[in-house]
């Protein structure tokens, strides 16, 4: 005798599974709750079609297994209406769910005896609702798997527990090990399904994302990832930067935080006009709620790659880059912006039209609005935000008046890597790193180096590097002066181009685009605290 439920469940699972489409991004709680629903009406549908199998739905632990399915399906939608509880928890129900509602359909499946003389015919639901509980929920892809050996090992369980307790006949294990061997297959294909799915998220907006078409991926970095794309009317080039898909471990503040983040970082790239400071074209919300902003496509490299790549640069090159960069800094210091995490990794060195070592400052994600209360405060809560090897003291201690000298500070740690190809602070601990920002003296950069430094320009680094924020240079501009006047040899366009040419002609893979998005070298172990 075969199974008296796993028909009506097998056509129940496999009609709802057709509801698939959609983002795997976005969590779909109102399906726990419909799924929740469904399992009364079978258990209804079954007593009114088949009254002989009364008992089967009277038993004790069939009816707090269906009480618990309805309960956290109904748990799941209040939970994720309301955000009662944070995403991670949500997360966790939801896999909860899949394995107590596979429970249930084992209990029920295995509910009446299996014939030991008769083949094991069909299969069990139990394996097609792990493939479509694997689409309800933004779980990662190896919670799907875990989850869905879970759920898959509930029907050996219940078929055991329901054996035990009737003392029904055992069926031999090699007629028997066809359905629970689907099951574990149904968890694996649901697993492969993820990964598969889990890798075209990014490209469910390349249909369009306002006037631009997604080309390729170029990466990924702390706050999100970037693609290549192309203006649907001009013949532009540009660069899409699409928010990360949600972390489920994330609380919904945190999640809140993040989109806050991305948003701010485009208005705040908006409002600056230096052409030092990567252009901001357009941004907005993909078809799929993906925040995402568009900014020119960047031929360069970073100055993290140009130190890992080349070494230590010329004091004549360290001082016109810093120039550029005081020109990006100055404009945003004049609005009230400080940039906080400047580093080598976000700024570009390029070739702009017909110029050479052209550099354009990135990321201003971490911007803070100095004449705004409001927008000062985005950051995770209880976590310092920058990056340890080149934070500034007054960033490091999470002071609240931190104006633009703390990007100075980071300035002149970025002219102290360019110079000596060494971090002012090398240690392996971030947090040990940080706090000599705070508190140790930095040696001089010519005592890292066996290259010459001008005197001028080692004097200008170090009084970047002053604890105190008053005792640096009070503003971007009068540091671009005092450099102007030091004692430096000049770095022509024609130095420019000549190294260009010899290192990083237009074949060169190191020439790539958005720097902040190139991994850190071993010469930069920049890992923030907070992304």
């Amino acid at each position: 005798m075969a199974s008296p439920s796993p028909a009506p469940l097998t056509a129940v699972a496999a009609a709802t599974t057709t509801h698939i489409a959609g983002s795997r991004t976005e969590s779909r709680p109102w399906l726990a709750a419909a799924t929740g629903a469904l399992v009364l009406l079978v258990l209804a549908f079954h007593q009114l079609g088949q009254p002989d199998l009364t008992s089967v739905y009277r038993d004790p632990i069939v009816r707090l297994t269906t009480l618990g399915a309805v309960l956290m399906g109904v748990a799941l939608l209040a939970a994720r209406r309301f955000e009662l509880v944070p995403a991670s928890t949500r997360v966790a129900l939801t896999l909860g769910f899949e394995v107590v509602v596979a429970f249930w359909i084992a209990m029920v499946e295995t509910a009446a005896p299996l014939a030991p003389d008769l083949p094991v015919r069909g299969l069990s639901a139990v394996g097609p609702w792990i493939v479509f509980a694997s689409l309800m929920r933004p779980a990662p892809v190896s919670w799907t798997l875990v989850a869905g050996l879970v759920a898959a090992s509930t029907w050996p369980l219940a078929y055991a527990i329901n054996v035990t307790r009737f003392g029904f006949p055992i069926v031999p294990w090699d007629r028997l090990i066809v359905w629970p061997a689907i099951n574990y297959l149904m968890a694996l294909l649901a697993w492969l399904f993820g990964q598969r799915l889990a890798g075209l998220v990014s490209r469910s907006s390349a249909g369009g994302l306002g006037s631009y078409r997604l080309l390729a991926p170029i990466g990924a970095g702390g706050m999100g990832e970037v693609w290549k794309a192309t203006h649907e009317m001009l013949a532009r080039k540009a660069a899409i930067k699409l928010v990360r898909p949600r972390n489920p471990a994330m609380s919904a503040r945190q999640a809140e935080t993040w989109v806050k983040r991305f948003q701010r970082e485009a208005n705040v790239i908006a409002g600056l006009q230096s052409p030092n400071t990567i252009y901001l074209y357009d941004f907005g919300v993909s078809p799929d709620g993906q925040f995402y902003y568009a900014m020119e496509l960047l031929d360069g490299v970073s100055l993290e790659t140009l130190v890992a790549s080349f070494g230590p640069q010329a004091p004549a090159r360290v001082r016109s880059i810093l120039l550029q960069a005081c020109a990006s800094l100055e404009e945003a210091h004049q609005q009230g912006l400080v940039h906080r995490d400047l580093k080598p990794s976000n700024i570009m060195l390029c070739k702009l039209a017909l110029e050479y070592d052209f550099v354009k400052v990135l990321d201003f994600g971490l911007a803070k609005c100095a004449a705004c209360e409001e927008v000062s405060q985005i950051s995770m809560e209880g976590v310092t935000m920058g990056t340890p090897a080149y934070i500034a003291p007054e960033v490091a201690m999470a002071e609240s008046s931190v104006d633009g000298r703390a990007d100075l500070y980071s300035l002149g740690c970025v002219a102290y890597y360019l110079l000596t190809g060494a971090l002012v602070f090398p240690d392996p601990n971030p947090m040990t790193m940080a706090l000599k920002h705070v508190q140790e003296k930095p040696v001089p950069p010519s005592a890292r180096t066996e290259l010459r430094i001008p005197a001028d320009l080692e004097a200008i680094v170090m009084q970047c590097l002053e604890k105190r924020a008053a005792d640096r240079p009070p503003s971007a501009r009068q540091l671009a002066a005092r450099l102007v006047a030091a004692d430096v040899p000049a770095w022509t366009p024609a130095d420019a181009a000549l190294w260009w040419d010899r290192h990083l002609p237009p074949t060169s893979s190191l020439r790539s685009i958005n720097a902040e998005l190139q991994p850190s070298t071993a010469a930069d172990p920049s890992t923030r605290t907070a992304v």
